[in-house]
């Protein structure tokens, strides 16, 4: 008898455990639109995901906020009837937002909202954050530029993901 139920104990631990791991997988940088985001967004939206300690966290503004970060609440299929995690939006005056995966095998998409988001590298996210920042940069002083420069810096501005400047 003890010894079944030690295998039960040890078998719930251990269902229990992986559960916990399956939040992990909500962990790093997610970007709006579809896998080739480049060319259909017109507004960079990442949102970032962290975990300290067994608390997460989401950063919904990550190109063009200031760093502050939201605590979530993880979400159960038997209370919540989703599993996932939730949050206040700052950005939608704090109407909660549901966080969960969008296709439960590859772990590559979320859905918050109504909107789909896509799994992408801490480096994809740093060089869409700077491309944003010279866009903004050229934004601003196009009609400071030099007409012999105007078609180098139109056409940087083309190449650059998430930048519509209308000369």
């Amino acid at each position: 008898m003890r010894y079944l139920i030690s295998i039960l104990l040890a078998l719930l631990i251990t269902a229990c455990s992986a559960n916990d791991n399956d939040y992990d997988n909500f962990i790093g940088f997610w970007v709006e639109g579809t896998p080739q985001f480049r060319s259909v967004a017109t507004r960079a939206n990442i949102v970032e995901i962290n975990k300290q300690g067994d608390s997460f966290f989401i950063n919904e503004n990550y190109v063009y906020g200031d760093g502050n970060t939201i605590p979530m609440k993880k979400l159960t299929e038997s209370q919540d009837l989703i599993n996932g995690l939730s949050y206040n939006s700052e950005m939608l005056l704090g109407i909660s937002n549901r966080v969960k995966f969008h296709d439960d095998e590859g772990y590559s998409s979320i859905g918050i909202f109504n909107t789909v988001f896509y799994r992408i590298s801490k480096e994809e996210a740093e060089q869409i954050k700077n491309a944003v920042e010279e866009c903004d940069e050229i934004e601003r002083n196009r009609f400071f530029i030099p007409k012999e420069q105007n078609e180098k810096y139109r056409q940087r501005a083309k190449e650059l993901p998430y930048c519509r400047i209308f000369w």
